[in-house]
C-alpha cells in the first residue's frame, strides 16, 4: 500500500508540484487571475473555488501525532540508561534517562518519577548540584516508590552539603530518617544509613554557620530557589529616548539618531512578538524562552519539545502549544520553513474571537504615532509591517494562498475552530495567515547563539530560531550598520558600535556587509531576499572588502572649521604633519591622528587580553574607548576600525546566548 503524500518528507514541495499538474492547461491562466483579486480574503477565496486545487486537497490529510510517546521506547531507553550508568559514564546515562523521561505519556506516572530520580543520581555524578535537587523535587512530586524515597531525601541532602546549605542539609537527612521507616533495606544497612546520617545532623547542628544561614532563610520566607529550575529572569523592556522612529516617502518608516549617539550605548531591549525554535534544537533548548537545558520539562501531551522550567512549560501550552501539540512532526515533515511556522503560532497564540474582532478593522490607515502606540501584543503592530503586497507575482500569491490553506488545515486539525468549523472563520483565518506570511517574509530576524570551540580558541553565531521584533522590524539596512544585536533568550538587545550624529539614520543590517560580501552580491542578495537596492554609504562608494582595505594608506577628517566633511589620505611614511585639503585647502595638522595610531596600539593589546581571559566587560569598555578615539580623527573604512568593531560584537555576543563545547 502506497504511503500518503502527507506522510512523506518534504511532502508539501511534492504536492505543489503535483497540483500544479492536475490544474492542466488552464492552470497557468487560473493562477494569473490572482491579479484581479484586491486583498486576501478574495484571493483565498479565489483560490479554493477552483476544482482542481479542492481535488488536491485529499493529499493533505492532517491530523495530529503522538508517536514520540511510547511506553515501549521509554522502557528501551531507560535501559541503555541503566547500562550507561553501570559503566560510569555519566553524560550519556543523563541523555539517555531525558530521552526515556520524554517519550513517557502522561499517565505513566510513577515511571516519569523513577526517570527523574535516575536523571537526578547521574547529576549526582557529575557534581550538578542545583540541577540535582531540581529533577529530585520534581520526583518526589509524582508517585515515586514509597520504599525508595529515602534514596532521593539522602541525594538531596548530599547536595546541600556540597552547595553549603546546613540547614537544609539537616532537614533533608531527618527526612532521610524518617523514610526509612518504609523502605525494605536489610537492618544492617538501615542502621548504617541512620548513623551516618545523625552524626552528619549532629556535626552540622554545631557548625555555627548554620544558624547564621537558618536565619537569613527564615527572613527570605524559607524560598527554596535551589530547587527550582532555573528560568532567564524576565527582562524589561526598552527603548533608548536616543531613537525616534520616522517616516518619509524614500525611506520608508525607519530609526534615527534623536540626539548625538556614542559607541557602546544600549538603544533597544524587545522581546519578540513571536519566536519560533528551529526543529534541529527542538530537544536541547526550551521550545518557550530558547534556553538551553541540561533537565528539561516534558510536554505532558507530545515529546517534540521539551522545556527549561514547569513555567515556561505552562506558558508555553495557555498560549499556543494546545493547537501546536501532535501536529508539529506533520509541520517539520513537510518542509516548510520557520516562516511558516510562525506564521501558524501567531494565530495559535491569540483566541479564534479575538481574529475575528480585529478582522473588519485591520485595514484601517494608522498614523506611525498610532502604530508605536499600540499594546506590544497587538496583532496590528505586525500586520502592518512591510509585505510588497503591490509588487507580489500571481504565481507568488498562489504558493502563499496553498501554505496558508495547510496551516489552516493544521490549526483545524488540533481543535482552534472547535468541534464545528464555520467556513467563513476558517477562511478568515487562512486570509491572515496569508498575510502573516507576507510580512514575516521581510521582518524576520535570526536569533543566533554563539558556539565557542574552546580547544581551537574559535566562535561561531549558530542561527536556533526566528523571530518578528515590531519596533527594530521598522529599523532599515546597511552594510556598514550601525548598531550590533545580541540575544538573551528570545530577548534582542540593540548596541550602538559606532558614533551616529543625530538627525543620521539608525540603522542595522539585515544579512549582507561589506567587509565580507562584494556589492554587486550584496545588491542582488538584498534584492533576491526584501526586494529593495541597497544605497547605503559602503554601497554607494563601492568600499572594499575587508581583506583588501588599504593598509598603506590612513584616512584622516578634514579638520577645517568650515566643517568640510571630506578624508584626506596619507600614507604612514609621509613625514609631514601640516596636510593640505584638496576639497576644501584648509590646512590639517595629522600629528594628533599619528598619535592616537600609536596610542590606539597599546589600547588593542590590553582589550584583547581581558577578552582572552573571559573578562568581557572590561573587553567591552576597552573597545568602545578604542572606537571613539579612532573615530574622531580617522574615517572609515580602514582595517584598524573594522577589527575593533568586530571584536566590540565579539564581546556584545559573550553576554547573549552562549554555548561552551568543551
Amino acid at each position: 500500500m502506497k504511503m500518503p503524500l502527507s506522510q512523506q518528507k518534504g511532502f508539501f514541495a511534492e504536492y505543489y508540484l503535483k497540483l500544479r499538474e492536475a490544474g492542466g492547461a488552464s492552470c497557468e491562466a487560473d493562477i494569473a487571475k490572482l491579479s484581479t483579486c484586491g486583498n486576501d480574503d478574495e484571493r483565498v477565496a479565489y483560490v479554493d473555488q477552483l476544482a482542481w486545487v479542492r481535488a488536491g486537497d485529499a493529499d493533505l490529510q492532517v491530523q495530529r501525532e503522538f508517536s514520540g510517546k511510547s511506553a515501549t521506547a521509554a522502557a528501551e531507553l531507560k535501559e541503555r540508561a541503566t547500562a550507561a550508568f553501570k559503566q560510569k559514564k555519566w553524560l550519556e546515562a543523563m541523555l539517555l534517562y531525558s530521552r526515556s523521561y520524554v517519550a513517557l505519556p502522561h499517565d505513566k506516572v510513577q515511571e516519569r518519577s523513577i526517570a527523574l530520580a535516575n536523571r537526578s543520581a547521574t547529576l549526582y555524578h557529575m557534581q550538578k548540584h542545583s540541577e540535582c535537587l531540581v529533577d529530585i523535587r520534581r520526583a518526589l512530586q509524582l508517585e515515586y516508590p514509597k520504599e525508595l524515597i529515602y534514596k532521593l531525601y539522602e541525594r538531596q541532602a548530599r547536595c546541600y552539603m556540597a552547595l553549603k546549605d546546613y540547614p537544609r542539609t539537616i532537614s533533608a537527612f531527618k527526612k532521610c530518617i524518617t523514610a526509612m521507616d518504609d523502605s525494605t533495606l536489610p537492618a544492617d544497612r538501615r542502621s548504617k544509613l541512620h548513623l551516618d546520617a545523625m552524626t552528619m545532623i549532629k556535626m552540622l547542628e554545631h557548625d555555627p554557620r548554620t544558624a547564621k544561614q537558618a536565619a537569613r532563610q527564615l527572613k527570605l520566607k524559607n524560598a527554596n530557589v535551589l530547587e527550582q529550575a532555573q528560568t532567564l529572569p524576565e527582562e524589561k523592556e526598552f527603548v533608548s529616548s536616543l531613537v525616534r522612529i520616522d517616516q518619509n516617502a524614500q525611506e520608508g518608516r525607519f530609526a534615527r539618531a534623536a540626539a548625538d549617539v556614542q559607541v557602546g550605548q544600549e538603544l533597544l531591549v524587545e522581546h519578540p512578538y513571536v519566536a519560533v525554535l528551529l526543529e534541529k534544537f527542538a530537544q536541547t533548548h526550551c521550545e518557550y524562552c530558547f534556553v538551553r537545558t541540561v533537565v528539561p520539562v516534558a510536554c505532558p501531551g507530545c515529546s517534540d519539545v521539551i522545556y527549561c522550567s514547569e513555567q515556561c512549560q505552562e506558558r508555553a501550552s495557555a498560549k499556543y502549544h494546545k493547537y501546536e501539540c501532535g501536529i508539529l512532526p506533520v509541520i517539520w515533515r513537510s518542509g516548510a520553513s520557520i516562516n511558516n511556522h510562525m506564521a501558524l503560532r501567531i494565530i495559535a497564540s491569540k483566541p479564534l474571537d479575538y481574529f475575528l474582532q480585529l478582522k473588519s478593522s485591520l485595514d484601517e490607515e494608522l498614523s506611525l504615532e498610532q502604530l508605536l502606540s499600540l499594546p506590544k501584543d497587538d496583532f496590528r503592530r505586525v500586520a502592518h509591517l512591510e509585505r510588497h503586497e503591490g509588487q507580489r507575482q500571481p504565481s507568488n500569491f498562489f504558493q502563499y494562498v496553498l501554505m496558508a490553506r495547510f496551516l489552516t488545515k493544521c490549526l483545524q486539525s488540533t481543535g482552534y475552530f472547535g468541534s464545528e468549523p464555520q467556513p467563513e472563520q476558517v477562511s478568515a483565518i487562512s486570509a491572515l495567515l496569508l498575510r502573516s506570511l507576507q510580512f514575516i517574509q521581510f521582518n524576520t530576524h535570526e536569533v543566533a547563539e554563539l558556539h565557542k570551540f574552546q580547544a581551537e580558541r574559535r566562535e561561531k553565531s549558530i542561527f536556533i530560531g526566528g523571530a518578528i521584533y515590531p519596533t527594530l522590524a521598522l529599523f532599515n539596512h546597511s552594510c556598514d550598520p550601525g548598531v550590533v544585536r545580541y540575544f538573551r533568550g528570545t530577548t534582542i538587545h540593540i548596541n550602538s558600535v559606532r558614533p551616529i550624529e543625530a538627525g543620521l539614520p539608525i540603522n542595522e543590517n539585515y544579512g549582507p556587509i561589506y567587509t565580507q560580501d562584494r556589492r554587486e552580491d550584496r545588491q542582488a542578495r538584498l534584492k533576491d531576499l526584501y526586494w529593495f537596492e541597497c544605497n547605503c554609504d559602503a554601497c554607494l562608494e563601492s568600499w572594499p572588502l575587508f581583506e583588501e582595505l588599504p593598509r598603506d594608506i590612513i584616512r584622516f577628517r578634514c579638520e577645517a572649521p568650515n566643517n568640510c566633511a571630506a578624508i584626506i589620505e596619507v600614507p604612514p611614511t609621509c613625514n609631514d604633519f601640516m596636510i593640505k585639503c584638496v576639497t576644501c585647502g584648509e590646512i590639517t595638522n595629522i600629528l594628533k591622528g599619528l598619535k592616537v595610531m600609536q596610542d590606539t596600539e597599546m589600547m588593542t593589546r590590553t582589550a584583547k587580553r581581558l577578552y582572552d581571559t573571559g573578562d568581557y566587560s572590561k573587553a567591552l569598555n576597552k573597545f568602545v574607548d578604542l572606537l571613539r578615539i579612532m573615530y574622531e580623527v580617522l574615517a572609515p573604512p580602514f582595517p584598524d576600525f573594522c577589527e575593533c568593531q568586530q571584536h566590540l560584537k565579539d564581546c556584545f555576543l559573550n553576554l547573549g546566548n552562549v554555548y561552551n563545547l568543551n
